[in-house]
């Protein structure tokens, strides 16, 4: 047995350097310049993984639980889900509620080549807050950390409607290209605040990918002209800060009973996509690090699993098109920041 003496440096997903877990993907002192469901969703510890490499054949995790959230994805399970590279290992449930304060659970870990890396998506609902690590039959090593990706976003980004973190398009992407993804995305939420710009633009992003607007037809409604302005504010907010990050905008993906329908300023869904596009086309031309991509089409209809968010296989498609957003970015300094050369670009 190993005792890991800093969990910290295997723990993945969090927009500043960690001394230990926090109980929310919002820093402490912002919460309460968020609206509150952006805040209740936060709790949510989507993307959060632990990462490894070696030849350790089991990890003992100690945890504590926070109280269930229900702004988790609906199909999540509540396990802890071990891939070894782009292959699903295991999915290893919670034992039930218990009266003790922090609870310990032991994952099986695959043979393996021990350069190869094990991601673990901790359970979301439930809330896990990892305390301790030990290593048993070998060695776990932490993973170097690559370029920062923050991606900010409503309940697709934060993994709405599957049932393993690992299958939502940003882990997806993570994985294949190597980006260490921060996932800033509410469900529920997400309507563009200029608070959560400037989270975004002050956590030292390498890549940035904006995927907003449903929400701001529905939940807390917006019109064309206010929303071209969020979009055009947050992006500003970005550049002032990181002038060369490369920027990848997603509009919303369709929303069949929203497309059409107005809400209370007179805005459709299609309305909303059309702004945002609108806003992120007028600043394109002197941006070469700004990318967009146009939402209505990523997504069929039947790969909403409930009329607004995708399942496994939307989740692969929206992950397909911001891959080939990437490779999209010209040879500056932009694609400098991320580690690439021209010809090896390609994920």
């Amino acid at each position: 047995m190993r005792s890991i003496v800093n969990v910290a440096d295997y723990l993945h997903g969090y927009s500043r350097p960690l001394a230990e877990q926090p109980t929310s993907r919002i820093p402490e002192e912002l919460h309460a310049r968020y609206p509150q469901d952006t805040s209740t969703a936060a709790l949510v510890p989507a993307g959060v993984r632990l990462a490894l490499t070696g030849t350790a054949r089991e990890l003992r995790v100690r945890y504590s639980r926070g109280e269930p959230n229900e702004l988790a994805s609906p199909d999540a399970v509540d396990a802890f889900c071990v891939w070894c590279g782009e292959s699903p290992v295991a999915q290893i449930e919670l034992p039930e509620v218990s009266s003790r304060r922090e609870e310990e659970i032991v994952l099986a870990l695959p043979e393996r080549d021990p350069a190869a890396i094990v991601t673990i998506y901790l359970p979301e609902r439930a809330g896990i807050r990892v305390i301790s690590l030990s290593a048993h039959r070998g060695e776990a090593v932490p993973v170097p950390r690559g370029p920062r990706w923050i991606a900010y976003g409503d309940s697709i980004t934060q993994g709405w409607t599957v049932a393993d973190p690992g299958l939502a398009w940003g882990s997806r992407v993570a994985r294949r290209t190597g980006l260490d993804l921060v996932n800033l995305a509410f469900a529920g939420a997400a309507r563009g605040e200029t608070i959560a710009a400037m989270q975004v633009a002050d956590s030292a992003p390498d890549i940035v990918t904006l995927a907003w607007g449903t929400n701001a037809w529905s939940m807390i409604p917006t019109d064309r002209g206010l929303v071209r302005e969020q979009m055009r504010v947050f992006i500003s907010m970005i550049r002032r800060v990181n002038p060369a990050v490369p920027v990848i905008v997603l509009s919303p993906v369709l929303r069949p009973a929203a497309e059409n329908v107005e809400n209370r300023l007179g805005a459709t869904l299609a309305d909303i996509r059309e702004s945002i596009e609108a806003s992120v086309d007028s600043l394109m031309s002197g941006d070469p690090a700004l990318r967009l991509i146009r939402g209505a089409g990523v997504v069929p209809e039947d790969e909403l699993v409930d009329g607004v968010h995708p399942g496994s296989a939307g989740h692969e498609r929206i992950a397909r098109e911001f891959e080939k957003a990437l490779n999209s970015l010209p040879a500056t300094a932009a694609a400098e920041r991320l580690g690439w050369k021209d010809g090896d670009r390609n994920v």
